[in-house]
Parts: C-alpha cells; sequence; structure tokens
C-alpha cells in the first residue's frame, strides 16, 4: 500500500500554518513590547525607609481593614512628603 498524499500534504500544509501563525504572533508581542512598555509609576518613594516602615506599620494595625489603611497610608504622606504636590493625602 502506498501512503495517501492528500492526508501528507495536509498534515504539511496544517504544520506550515501553524509555524506561520507562530510567527506572526511572537512578532506581534515584540513589536507591541518595543511601542508599549510596561510602566509601573515611580518607585523612588522605595528608597524612603522611614516612609516605607510607617506604611508596614499602618499596615499591622489595619488588619485588613482599607478603610484605616487609607488613613494610614494619608497620614505617612503627609508625614513624609509634606507639601508635595501630585502627592494624594
Amino acid at each position: 500500500m502506498q501512503p495517501d498524499t492528500r492526508a501528507k500534504a495536509m498534515t504539511t500544509s496544517r504544520i506550515t500554518l501553524f509555524a506561520a501563525a507562530t510567527l506572526v504572533a511572537i512578532g506581534a508581542l515584540i513589536g507591541s513590547a518595543q511601542v508599549f512598555p510596561a510602566s509601573a509609576g515611580g518607585l523612588d518613594w522605595l528608597d524612603n525607609d522611614g516612609y516605607v516602615r510607617c506604611l508596614q506599620y499602618v499596615s499591622g494595625l489595619a488588619h485588613g481593614d482599607v478603610a484605616a489603611f487609607d488613613r494610614g497610608r494619608r497620614a505617612c504622606n503627609r508625614q513624609y512628603f509634606p507639601n508635595k504636590p501630585g502627592v494624594q493625602y
């Protein structure tokens, strides 16, 4: 018996189509990464040890209460970033 050439051609075309789709997807992923870089915002506050300790303390006191943590975060902002424009108090 001879192998079915139609089935072999169909398998080859599926592999080719899959490879082409993979190349297009990888190209789109790389292209979008260069056009739209991820931004986590300013992380300069991590260098302020006192502010980070204040946030940790407030987080410990809040025990998962979002409103209590927000009040404490605002107090930390007022203490460590006084009169700084753009900081939400």
